[in-house]
């Protein structure tokens, strides 16, 4: 019963009382002006037949007001009755009622859909056909157990996950809720169904896609640890790099942001007297940047091993990487030739962070270092190369942007200004110990914060000339 039914047959009384009150006081104002009026002079059948006449105009009109209030109570009734019959129609979940003995009294096409029974096969049967054994045979049990001790086990509970039987015999999962009711004025039960087939068959299609992601992400893991242990290996890791020269200390470390970097160093002998070091940082990160570094690589060590000044160096390894750039990545890169018997280091910059040395004033300064475009950005673009003559205990440092740019909670930069304060106490330090130096300054400096870019650093000194006679 909806709130304007409600209404209405609180109303309904006091509208009754009402038109009788008006016509019991319209009936005795009548007899009393009858009286004053005529002043007795009527005969009895004179009275009648006037009392008669209005009397049935006040029944008349009381049965008009008596019959407009029944038909908006009709009309009231069947609009809610057609709003109930519209919803139960139109739910996507099945409604079932039964009585108290278990036997359906009605269905909504939902129920019929779900079930597979037509509503004239459900009617006046046991709601018990619709569930499966052993529930089908102690369902009336059931019913008579909670009405005997009102101990609900499912009746008035939460919605609950249990089992349905179709027409055919195909046992369903549903959801049910069920809570009880007055029908007729009777104790009935009213039943909530969904039909959580689909649900159940969504939900083990995305438990297997889940297992079958956890599958793969292990397998990307694995993949992306081995590609960052050859990336690794790729590198030159044992230090002292070439133990037979002492006439230079190199140390270098690369911390890659992700599980594989971007960055890379390399150093090796060109030949018995001189030494190519090279810093560089490929833009973006992940496994293009490594691919795009190990292409870099390999085309530096060919082009190296033939040539013999740095800007030249730089300039074919440009031309090449130009060539087959098609994922528009570019390169900035520091290379140098350091002689060890004369003591000069060559150097050229593709774009890169400029070197810090401690030649002469004992205190690490940034290198001269000529303007310049990044590798793989333009062909045939031209480099300059610089020389800077050391003298043995003078070191070199060279270094990505990942150092400088460095970040802590609050997004301060590590910047150059902090990489010269760290370095000014380093002047008579080894290379091992200033990069490990550094390096522990910026995990101070960040704080446990993830870093967006590859850290590397290289440090080279210069121990003593080579005996030229052994060359």
């Amino acid at each position: 019963m909806n709130i304007k039914m409600r209404i209405l047959f609180r109303k309904l009384p006091i509208q009754l009382v009402c038109i009788f009150l008006v016509t019991a006081l319209s009936m005795g104002s009548y007899e009393i002006l009858k009286e004053l009026y005529f002043k007795g002079q009527l005969t009895l059948w004179e009275s009648h037949i006037i009392t008669i006449f209005v009397t049935a105009t006040s029944s008349m009109i009381a049965a008009f007001f008596m019959s407009h209030l029944a038909r908006k109570l009709v009309n009231t009734a069947q609009e809610s009755q057609f709003k109930v019959q519209s919803i139960m129609e139109n739910l996507f979940d099945a409604i079932i009622i039964i009585d108290k003995f278990g036997i359906i009294e009605m269905v909504n096409p939902a129920a019929e859909k779900i079930f597979g029974y037509d509503s004239k096969k459900l009617i006046g049967h046991n709601v018990k056909i619709l569930m499966p054994e052993p529930h089908s045979s102690n369902h009336n049990g059931y019913l008579d157990n909670y009405l005997t001790t009102k101990i609900p086990k499912i009746i008035g509970h939460v919605r609950q996950r249990v089992q349905g039987i179709h027409s055919d015999g195909t046992v369903i999962p549903i959801d049910l809720v069920v809570n009880e009711m007055l029908h007729h004025n009777q104790v009935a039960f009213i039943a909530t169904i969904r039909d959580v087939t689909k649900e159940n068959r969504i939900n083990l299609e995305m438990r297997q896609l889940r297992e079958t992601e956890k599958k793969m992400l292990k397998h990307l893991k694995d993949e992306l640890q081995m590609a960052s242990h050859i990336q690794a290996n790729m590198l030159p890791t044992k230090f002292l790099l070439y133990p037979e020269c002492k006439e230079i200390e190199v140390f270098a470390s690369m911390t890659p942001a992700n599980e594989i970097g971007g960055d890379f160093y390399d150093v090796f002998l060109m030949n018995a007297e001189k030494v190519f070091i090279a810093v560089g940082d490929v833009t973006g990160k992940g496994v293009c940047a490594a691919l795009h570094m190990t292409e870099c690589m390999a085309h530096l060590h060919m082009i190296a091993a033939r040539e013999s000044k740095p800007h030249k160096i730089l300039q074919k390894l440009n031309n090449r990487l130009c060539e087959n750039n098609g994922s528009g990545m570019y390169i900035t890169l520091c290379c140098g030739i350091f002689n060890m018997v004369t003591g000069e280091f060559v150097y050229s910059s593709a774009g890169h962070s400029p070197p810090l040395t401690n030649k002469d004033t004992k205190r690490f300064e940034f290198m001269p270092m000529p303007s310049s475009i990044v590798l793989g950005f333009v062909k045939d673009a031209k480099y300059k190369s610089v020389a800077l003559q050391l003298n043995p205990g003078d070191s070199v440092f060279l270094y990505t942007d990942g150092v400088t740019d460095a970040t802590n909670k609050q997004q301060d930069l590590f910047c150059d200004e902090r990489l010269l304060e760290t370095l000014s106490t380093l002047n008579e330090a080894s290379p091992k110990v200033i990069i490990e130096h550094v390096k522990n300054e910026i995990e101070t400096f960040a704080h446990e914060v993830d870093q967006a870019d590859d850290i590397t650093m290289l440090c080279f000194r210069y121990l003593r000339p080579l005996n030229p006679s052994m060359s």
